[in-house]
């Protein structure tokens, strides 16, 4: 295998500061999700120093039928090396002036910290109908690899984590059976066959600028299978007997890939594949994001989205909007009309029945709202909290005045604390106690999140992260890492049936 990065001088091992650190538990979605894991989740758990790069790529040493897969290089090039020690600099409770992570968990920092080199990844792979989590790492001591990898393995278990240590890099296992074996398996899978040769996942990181720190990948249709078949794992262990599983959980149809990321109702059939990268700037990190022989039809929306956004209240805490193609499908066994379990009804006579009937057909039909978000545009601001309601304000544009009745039948039947009118084909709900004052286009912040976004996006979110903060009960700690942080914004925009976005993060 072949170090891709200039030749560098072997790194002393990490400094780690003794500071404590909570612990976090915890194709737009994901985005975010890497966003924040890079900045913090994925440091705060390995305590690595920012040139502490030697050994192979991720991508490498990661099997080539992976279904997912994301990878921090920490040696991307002199220009991204200084704008990350930058934005490192700028994170004085997670980071020191070395660009060392504060951590303070003993177990890591004793098992991982003194091995783990600057290149390391994820990945979702699937080995004898089970879905396990790959950890692929450059190493920079093998022996101690190993040692530290043993302690964990001694603490999980061999049938929970299993590990191999290769020349200079590590390929880890964790899974609810067999992870030992597993971890055999994608060392060996990887060297026959690694992703980095794979041509679909080698033309997708082509379309990434050529300098970014890291990086993700994921095959659409493998993603979703892959995820049903880990929560049915979790089901098993948790001692569910198939008897209690519903059925259409058991069905073949549950596990194909007509859903999204193995959630039934959220969209069409999954195809192609979704390529993500991270580059340091100037002032923050922009996330960009494509996706290709993807199954989506969506077209351009004719509303201006950036502009509708920037006409919401300039005391948004969370600003949106989206224009909503296809409505969400096979939701209907949940959604839909209010009916009573023909057992319900023995020993009833006929005239209690027509009764009942006639009471449950007076009720909102959750399915037709459902249906009507098809062709609908959104566009909605938070302001903040009162106690524990939100005060907000939604605008729903449908394709006609049934619609929208039936849109705002069933809100006013949820019992929400909004007031909710009609208008045409706009239904319009509004939290009490909501205010609007100006208009946020006027906010320099604003502007300077949405610089660079897809121009005619059909979806776009924006957060005031210190509004945020300041409206929500978050402890000390995640106040202090998150503080320099100001702003978020994501968009897509469609491609035909492909997509690409942008996630923007403005850090002071």
């Amino acid at each position: 295998m072949t170090d891709l990065a200039p030749v560098m001088p072997e790194p002393e091992p990490p400094r780690v500061a003794p500071v404590s650190v909570r612990r976090s538990r915890g194709p737009m979605l994901l985005v975010g999700s890497l966003v924040l894991a890079l900045l913090l989740g994925i440091g705060g758990w390995a305590g690595f120093s920012l040139l502490a790069a030697a050994g192979p790529q991720a991508a490498e040493i990661t099997p080539g039928d992976a279904v997912a897969f994301a990878a921090v290089d920490l040696a991307p090039g002199l220009g991204q090396q200084r704008r990350l020690s930058a934005l490192l600099a700028k994170f004085p409770k997670a980071f020191s002036p070395d660009g060392d992570v504060r951590v303070d968990d003993k177990d890591l920092t004793a098992d991982i910290t003194p091995w783990l080199g600057g290149r390391f990844g994820v990945a979702l792979w699937m080995h004898d109908k089970e879905a396990y989590t790959l950890l692929m790492a450059a190493s920079r001591d093998d022996r101690k690899a190993r040692e530290g990898l043993e302690r964990m393995r001694g603490r999980e278990g061999a049938s929970k984590f299993g590990f191999v240590v290769g020349d200079g890099y590590v390929v880890a296992a964790r899974g609810t059976h067999n992870a030992q074996a597993a971890a055999e398996a994608a060392n060996a899978a990887a060297r026959a066959t690694p992703l980095a040769g794979v041509t679909a996942y080698a033309d997708a990181v082509k379309w990434l600028p050529e300098e970014h720190f890291a990086h993700a990948y994921a095959d659409l249709s493998g993603v979703g299978k892959a995820m049903t078949t880990m929560m049915m794992s979790e089901m098993a262990d948790l001692g569910v007997p198939d008897e209690e599983i519903p059925e259409d959980l058991l069905s073949e149809g549950f596990t194909s890939s007509d859903m999204f990321f193995g959630v039934p109702g959220l969209a069409g059939k999954q195809q192609g594949t979704l390529v993500v990268g991270a580059t340091a700037t100037d002032d923050g990190v922009e996330v960009r994001y494509r996706t290709f022989g993807a199954a989506g039809t969506s077209a351009a929306p004719a509303e201006d989205l950036i502009t509708a956004v920037g006409d919401l209240s300039a005391d948004a805490v969370i600003a949106g909007s989206a224009a909503i193609g296809k409505a969400p499908e096979g939701l209907d066994g949940i959604f839909g009309p209010p009916t009573l379990d023909p057992e319900d009804l023995e020993g009833l006579d006929p005239e209690d029945i027509a009764a009942i009937q006639a009471e449950l057909a007076k009720g909102p039909d959750f399915g037709k709202a459902i249906k009507a978000l098809g062709s609908s545009f959104l566009t909605f601001a938070l302001t903040g909290l009162r106690g524990d309601v939100p005060l907000l304000s939604a605008t729903l544009k449908t394709k006609d005045a049934t619609g929208a009745a039936d849109v705002a039948a069933a809100l006013k039947a949820m019992q929400l604390p909004l007031k909710v009118t009609v208008t045409g084909n706009t239904v319009q709900a509004v939290s009490d106690g909501y205010s609007a004052t100006g208009k946020l286009s006027g906010s320099p912040l604003f502007q300077r999140a949405i610089e660079g976004l897809p121009s005619h996006p059909d979806t776009l979110i924006y957060v005031d992260v210190p509004k945020y903060l300041s409206q929500t009960d978050v402890d000390v700690r995640t106040r202090e890492l998150a503080a320099p942080v100001k702003a978020i914004a994501a968009a897509s925009t469609p491609l035909g049936g492909d997509s690409e976005g942008m996630v923007r993060l403005i850090i002071e």
